[in-house]
């Protein structure tokens, strides 16, 4: 009984001896130098965006939409090993005090990310409704209690077998969620924001507990997403140093790769395995496309010419920071050690897609500034700027990485 009570916290601990060895080198490298460069740059230009918002921008709506998904989207966390599924299982009744502490501990870092979230929405929230900063502080406490409540109710969705799914449960919190969110922004009666909150304890007792109480906890369920949430911090500390526990989830994209492999096409059997890998590995993909919409938006919405273009290097460096993981992306697969080529060529290889895609991204932002403001002079500026960040991204080694 005595280990129960402490194998949470045996676990927790294990998980964040190795977790500080990563920040440790994620703090010694120049990451966090772009990062506070980043937030510098986004938040001088936000202050400026704020001032030509047109009266027709629909910030309420706006504010309404990021905060309630950032209050529903609650990802969790147990400590969990495979070995469970056979030794935990027959404990299953003593382990109520095991998931609560992993609800309190999902709980927590939510709440971090949620006031984060609603600090940096705090400037558009008072250019909408010039509401005094007490209110808008009780409006951040709201959301809290209100993440506590999704917290306990995605732990019961969790509950659901495998044969049913899960996303009309999910769109009924995000459905009150945003209900409430927006009466408590929008100062609306006390009246309505009461019934919005009476509506929300209702569904939770009369759809949500009896999840919890028809069906037994879910293992399976509970590792795959434990180690969802691994993967994420992990796929971030490899981009300074290698993780041996990182997994790649990979998906085939036959069109996908049928297209790069006619628009694209390739010299080398290097060239060949990390354009694949590229385009069918989640993690790579994702990153570059989010960072590339970014970057459009960046040119659509910021200010001024130098915006953009201090905006262009830096989407276009940090692009190249998270690709950086691709080059090992093959070091652990034996067969491509068969292959005659040299390392050399490797590293040639892999900065030639990195140019590819770089490129595409410094080619695009320019004719998109070029379409918005029909000035040619700020879109070869960016042009320009754009290419001599692709340089400097890919002259530098980018294969190189701390040791742990």
């Amino acid at each position: 009984m005595m280990q129960l009570e402490t194998l949470w916290k045996e676990r927790a601990g294990a998980f964040w001896k190795i977790a500080l060895r990563y920040f440790r080198l994620i703090g010694n490298s120049s990451f966090l130098f772009t990062l506070v460069l980043t937030l510098i740059f986004g938040a001088y230009y936000y202050s400026e965006l704020l001032k030509v918002l047109p009266e027709s921008f629909p910030g309420l709506a706006v504010i309404t939409v990021i905060a309630a998904v950032t209050v529903v989207r609650t990802p969790l966390r147990f400590f969990l090993s495979e070995a469970d599924l056979v030794f935990m299982l027959p404990a299953e009744n003593r382990l109520h005090g095991y998931f609560r502490k992993s609800l309190l501990y999902s709980f927590g870092l939510q709440v971090f990310i949620t006031v984060v979230v609603m600090t940096i929405l705090a400037p558009l929230y008072q250019h909408e409704m010039s509401a005094g900063t007490p209110y808008y502080v009780f409006v951040i406490i709201v959301l809290i209690a209100l993440k506590g409540v999704n917290v306990i109710m995605k732990w019961m969705e969790l509950h659901l077998p495998a044969h049913q799914t899960s996303w009309l449960y999910t769109m009924v919190r995000l459905f009150t969620t945003m209900l409430l969110t927006y009466l408590l922004l929008a100062q609306a009666s006390w009246i309505f924001v009461t019934l919005s909150c009476l509506i929300l304890v209702a569904i939770l007792f009369l759809f949500f507990l009896p999840l919890q109480r028809k069906y037994a906890i879910k293992w399976e369920k509970l590792l795959v997403l434990d180690e969802q949430q691994s993967m994420k911090f992990y796929r971030t500390a490899n981009l300074f140093t290698d993780v041996p526990k990182l997994k790649q989830s990979v998906k085939q994209r036959r069109t996908l790769s049928s297209i790069a492999e006619k628009l694209l096409p390739t010299n080398n059997v290097y060239e060949t395995l990390y354009q694949k890998a590229f385009i069918r590995s989640n993690e790579y993909l994702g990153i570059y496309f989010r960072l590339w919409l970014l970057g459009l938006v960046v040119i659509a919405f910021v200010p001024g010419v130098t915006g953009k273009v201090v905006g262009t290097a830096l989407i276009i460096y940090l692009t190249a920071v998270q690709l950086r993981t691709l080059f090992p992306h093959y070091q652990a697969h034996v067969m491509v050690k068969l292959y005659p080529l040299s390392d050399k060529e490797q590293v040639i290889a892999f900065r030639a897609l990195l140019i590819r895609l770089l490129g595409a991204q410094a080619v695009t932002f320019a004719v998109l500034s070029f379409v918005l403001s029909f000035d040619i002079g700020s879109a070869g500026l960016i042009l320009i700027v754009g290419a001599a960040a692709v340089a400097v991204a890919t002259s530098r080694n980018s294969t190189g990485k701390q040791k742990i």
